[in-house]
């Protein structure tokens, strides 16, 4: 009887560890080895962020592979995610994001590309006008002169619109507006005196410039300035860029915008490879944080933060399992999915 005992103890556990194994199996199989990732142009933030934590995510979940696929902007990779030809894609677009969503702007002849997830808000991105005229002081002193601008990015026309008429300027008009697809253009053509200054990120590259023009520098904004551009275009936020901090060091603290920065995911890719990623992602942080200064913005609390289109079943499990999943995230969700 005892002996019976012992090998029935034995046959149950062996069946444990083979339905354990079972389901193990099952999860990695509904994971793919290798995944494809849209990014932005090298040197960029979301460029960083990804190569950053690609190691994490292979280390810690069945994906032994990230496939990066550049893009000159948000608006490059939406039409290919819609397809199912890009598993993920890291932007600073939420506008580009919600305009996919809703099929308009230049999204309006696709119509509304549905299959495209929200997943996160990593970071916020400074992003400011710069210029290389040292007597260029505040946004008054830009009449007459002119900067290169993202123009496919409807959320940069808007902030640079609101912004200029706090002033009494009018955008096109009173400053010359010149369209750039990257910013490498844009660093390029005020090297070689194409426009006074630039719209973009707080990038490294404008290191390179002031490195040639001594006198390369980002304008501060007015707060009630900042909160006129958020009111028109929520995707925008504030912050300031320290004396000192780089890239362009500034003798005093600079006031500023800030432009929200995310992932997203296409509905072909599965649930639990996006609850595997953001949990490799959320859950081992400190493995990869320190590949850029803002990377260590990143937390969970802000991964939900924006909320322009519905997010992915994984990334809703995932914050469901930490906490951050709240009944007006839930009632949120549910109105953008009816729509």
């Amino acid at each position: 009887m005892k002996h019976l005992r012992k090998a029935s103890l034995r046959l149950s556990m062996a069946a444990a560890v083979t339905t354990c194994a079972l389901n193990i199996g099952i999860a990695a199989a509904k994971v793919p080895a290798v995944i494809t990732w849209g990014v932005p142009p090298e040197g960029a933030s979301g460029y960083l962020m990804v190569t950053g934590f690609s190691g994490t995510v292979t280390k810690h979940t069945p994906i032994r592979k990230i496939v990066l696929q550049n893009f000159a902007g948000a608006a490059g990779w939406p039409a290919r995610m819609q397809r199912g030809e890009l598993n993920f894609a890291i932007h600073c677009g939420f506008k580009t994001m919600s305009d996919a969503w809703q099929g308009k702007g230049i999204f309006e002849k696709m119509g509304r590309l549905k299959n495209i997830r929200n997943v996160a808000t990593g970071y916020g991105l400074a992003y400011g006008y710069h210029f290389s005229d040292p007597k260029i002081k505040s946004v008054a002193d830009m009449k007459g002169k002119s900067f290169f601008l993202q123009v496919s990015h409807h959320d940069q026309v808007t902030a640079a619109t609101e912004m200029l008429a706090d002033f009494g300027l009018v955008y096109d008009k009173d400053v010359k507006i010149i369209p750039i697809r990257s910013p490498r253009e844009a660093i390029q053509g005020i090297l070689t005196g194409r426009a006074d200054g630039m719209a973009y990120g707080a990038v490294p590259g404008l290191a390179q410039i002031k490195q040639a023009k001594s006198g390369f520098h980002t304008v501060s904004i007015p707060m009630k300035t900042l909160n006129r551009i958020s009111a028109a275009e929520p995707v925008w936020g504030a912050t300031t860029l320290k004396a000192g901090s780089n890239p362009l060091k500034p003798s005093e603290d600079v006031t500023t915008l800030e432009l929200g920065c995310g992932i997203s995911a296409g509905t072909n890719t599965s649930a639990d490879t996006v609850y595997q990623v953001i949990k490799a992602v959320y859950d081992h942080h400190d493995e990869w944080k320190n590949v850029h200064p803002i990377a260590k913005r990143w937390s969970v609390k802000k991964a939900v933060q924006t909320t322009v289109q519905p997010f992915h079943d994984g990334a809703v499990r995932y914050y469901k399992e930490k906490g951050v999943w709240t009944a007006a995230l839930e009632a949120k969700q549910k109105a953008l999915l009816a729509q």
